[in-house]
């Protein structure tokens, strides 16, 4: 593994650099969580309809039918992303340098 060069204490006038690759990994956790939000939000939504209409609320089948499907498309893609990040991390890691 190849770990970052840390800045030089020693040196008058030196100082610490901003890391570009720092920016870049808030931006991907950022997105990630934005993701993860929204994933969120839809599973809870189908939950909740389905939960209203199981209660006895004035609720249309295909209202709940169609949060209940986009919720489950939406896990599938995140479980999916989920895979592919995994994948591609193992084959990093069995590269040979």
């Amino acid at each position: 593994m190849i770990e970052s060069i840390a800045a030089i204490s020693w040196a008058p006038g030196v100082q610490e650099m901003s890391r570009p690759e720092a920016a870049g990994a808030s931006d991907f956790s950022r997105l990630v969580d934005g993701g993860l939000g929204k994933l969120n939000a839809e599973l809870n939504a189908g939950d909740g309809d389905l939960r209203a209409m199981a209660a006895g609320k004035d609720m249309p089948v295909h209202d709940v039918m169609i949060a209940m499907e986009q919720a489950r498309i939406d896990l599938q893609f995140a479980v999916e992303v989920r895979n592919r990040v995994v994948e591609a991390y193992q084959q990093l890691t069995q590269m040979q340098l």
